[in-house]
């Protein structure tokens, strides 16, 4: 059995103590993210309780990561069209792909 590490945190000026299966260098990165973020939105709205702040952190880091899945998702689909491309020309051959290295690379010389 993987045991959890503990890891004590600050956010948004709070301490929380973290239970996870990550390493405590990886904890403290996110935090880090999470307080940056959070601190980003009080600069820009001051008045907000914790609450409604804690709740527009979360919501702008949920747009966040949707985003950046549907990137991945485009640039997966975009490889996979690459690899249809190379496969249809012959071309997905490494052997193959090596030997027009080797043969650029002696024609500069």
């Amino acid at each position: 059995m993987v045991e959890k590490t503990k890891t004590v945190v600050r956010i948004g000026g709070r301490e929380y103590a973290i239970k996870s299966m990550e390493s405590e260098e990886y904890i403290h990165k996110v935090a880090i993210y999470v307080d940056k973020k959070m601190e980003e939105i009080r600069q820009r709205q001051p008045n907000l309780s914790t609450t409604m702040l804690a709740m527009l952190t979360a919501i702008n880091l949920a747009d966040e990561v949707i985003k950046l899945q549907q990137k991945v998702e485009k640039l997966q689909r975009e490889i996979s069209v690459l690899h249809s491309v190379l496969e249809e020309d012959g071309r997905n051959d490494i052997s193959n792909a090596s030997a027009v290295y080797d043969v650029s690379r002696r024609a500069r010389r």
